[in-house]
């Protein structure tokens, strides 16, 4: 199963803390015939648990059996988790958002059709904002991915709108220079990306339409019916959001590159 980079690092961090001893670390790599990297690893037991996470990072190929380490250690940080420890609650969450649960079985499950990639999806995102130097969006999604690994549900949602807001605003700014600099950021940017001679949203797939039922502004209507800060949500409607902001921003970004 793919996990992201920050699945990977929350379960090091998790495990950091679950550890009591050095040797439930050296269990591990001897266990994963990683024997060669005891030495390397310094420090308290956070510590090495933390370094642990570069050399995963460095070396994402790393196998045991036929298996990418990566996965073996999200994998391990799940079995603990499971047994409900409050410490394991932001690795739980990152495993969310990479669309997995830990089953009562304390296995990994996949919650989303392996199609919807969330890890990869997430990655190129990241990409394509960099990219193209969307620096307001980017900022926007990254505190929305913060608040969502903290908890703060509302304070999540309202960085996924302002997110897809920015994200729309930007990719007119970047089509269509000769208007969109001079018309209302929002729903006007997004006519314009409507109107272009190359639509950038299509009215023949239902992304935009001149009576407002679109998907567009549904997404829109279902990431906030009452605007920015719309009050209370919980843990799986605010991931909800997340997975489908980051699915739409793949998409759109996606065309960005295409067309530029």
């Amino acid at each position: 199963m793919p996990y992201s980079r920050a699945t990977v690092f929350e379960a090091c961090t998790f495990l950091g803390q679950m550890f009591e001893y050095h040797g439930d670390l050296d269990d591990l790599l001897l266990r994963w015939e990683l024997d060669g990297f005891i030495g390397e690893l310094r420090g308290t037991v956070r510590d090495r648990l933390r370094s642990f996470f570069i050399v995963l990072r460095d070396n994402p190929e790393l196998e045991f059996d036929g298996r990418l380490v990566r996965e073996l250690i999200v994998e391990q940080a799940a079995r603990h988790a499971s047994l409900g420890y409050r410490s394991s609650e932001t690795f739980i969450r990152s495993l969310a958002r990479d669309g997995y649960s830990i089953d009562e079985n304390r296995e990994i499950r996949r919650d989303l059709p392996a199609v919807a990639d969330l890890p990869a999806a997430d990655d190129e995102v990241h990409t394509l904002l960099r990219k193209y130097n969307l620096a307001t969006p980017l900022g926007h999604f990254d505190q929305a991915v913060d608040a969502h690994a903290r908890g703060d549900w509302a304070a999540a949602n309202g960085q996924l709108r302002t997110f897809c807001e920015s994200l729309f605003d930007e990719i007119a700014l970047l089509l269509d220079q000769a208007n969109a600099p001079t018309t209302m950021a929002g729903e006007t940017r997004r006519q314009l990306l409507a109107n272009l001679a190359v639509p950038f949203l299509s009215r023949s797939l239902g992304e935009w339409s001149d009576d407002g039922k679109n998907f567009v502004n549904g997404l829109f209507k279902r990431l906030h019916p009452q605007g920015n800060h719309p009050g209370l949500s919980d843990e799986e409607d605010c991931t909800f959001r997340l997975h489908i902001v980051l699915i739409v921003a793949r998409l759109f970004l996606r065309r960005l590159d295409e067309r530029i």
